[in-house]
């Protein structure tokens, strides 16, 4: 065999076994942990992207699942809107996603979802807000809530003496916030000085505190405390509180946003419970991939919430 013909048949032999190994590796990525294999895709759907908080979430699943193991998250605002989300949902199934986070806008609608996702035998893991039926998910991340109502509850019996005519502006509609809201009465319990003169569901957003707000001042003036369940609530009741000219009324909330720690500096608010949604998002990522080796794991994880006011609030100020 002459020279040429043989280096083009050794030549041609070469391309063929590239092309092999090049087809058998199709569909197969190199990660970020250094191992080979299919990139996962996840989905995660919050009931709100209106809110600093869920995008800390975010931060936090996107570091364990982009960042750390170099797999998709596909991310949707439910826009407070419960069949939206609900129609998001059903769009992740139908892509087949390994897992789906799920903040819900509301705890019992988000039910059918929910089914949709057992059926499909897709992982559901709860982020922030505990749905009614918990046996439908396999996991949750959450703060502990009630721990968050309890030591707010408790900040205002101290500095109150156990006295004040509170206004608390809530989202029952959300098990979550029931347990905020549950935590902060067993902390006043025993002071019959603090009475409940007004109540109203929102919709944890700034722009619907702030009309309840305005009508909590008609019609109970002598309201001296507001309970906001969550930061954006904080301030649209605080708007409304400054338009009407008072300054004799105390607002304590929940999330320890970095909104609310401005707002703790400059003495607009007395206090807010501190939440860690980066912590939790962290936390909620690692667990995903536990559940899809099979590891053992902790069905619900509640992360602890404190405290924080005008005696620690630069521990927490970025």
């Amino acid at each position: 065999m002459k020279k040429g013909k043989h280096f083009k048949l050794v030549s041609l032999m070469i391309a063929l076994v590239l092309a092999i190994v090049t087809t058998s590796a199709c569909g197969k990525t190199e990660n970020t942990s250094g191992s080979t294999e299919k990139n996962r895709v996840f989905a995660a759907s919050y009931f709100t992207m209106n809110n600093p908080h869920f995008i800390d979430w975010g931060k936090g699943l996107r570091s364990e699942i982009v960042d750390k193991h170099g797999d998709e998250l596909i991310e949707a605002d439910a826009q407070l809107d419960i069949n939206k989300q609900i129609s998001d949902i059903e769009d992740f199934i139908q892509q087949q996603v390994d897992a789906i986070f799920i903040a819900p806008v509301d705890s019992k609608g988000i039910k059918t979802a929910l089914l949709s996702a057992k059926e499909a035998n897709i992982p559901v893991i709860i982020m922030d807000v505990p749905p009614e039926d918990t046996d439908l998910v396999t996991a949750m991340v959450t703060t502990d809530n009630f721990m968050a109502g309890k030591v707010l509850g408790e900040a205002l019996v101290k500095n109150t003496n156990g006295k004040g005519n509170v206004a608390i502006i809530d989202w029952s509609v959300v098990q979550a916030v029931v347990d905020r809201t549950s935590g902060f009465e067993s902390a006043i319990k025993d002071s019959p000085g603090i009475k409940i003169v007004a109540r109203q569901d929102g919709k944890a957003s700034t722009e619907s505190a702030l009309p309840i707000m305005e009508n909590f001042l008609q019609s109970n003036p002598e309201i001296d405390t507001v309970f906001t369940i969550n930061d954006p609530s904080a301030v649209g009741a605080l708007a409304a509180i400054e338009a009407a000219k008072r300054n004799d009324i105390k607002i304590y909330s929940i999330d320890g946003s970095q909104e609310a720690m401005k707002l703790i500096k400059d003495k607009k608010i007395v206090g807010s419970s501190a939440q860690f949604p980066v912590k939790m998002g962290q936390v909620a990522g690692d667990l995903v991939y536990k559940i899809l080796k099979k590891e053992d794991f902790e069905k619900w994880v509640k992360v602890e919430s404190l405290f924080v006011d005008q005696s620690n609030y630069e521990k927490y100020i970025k």
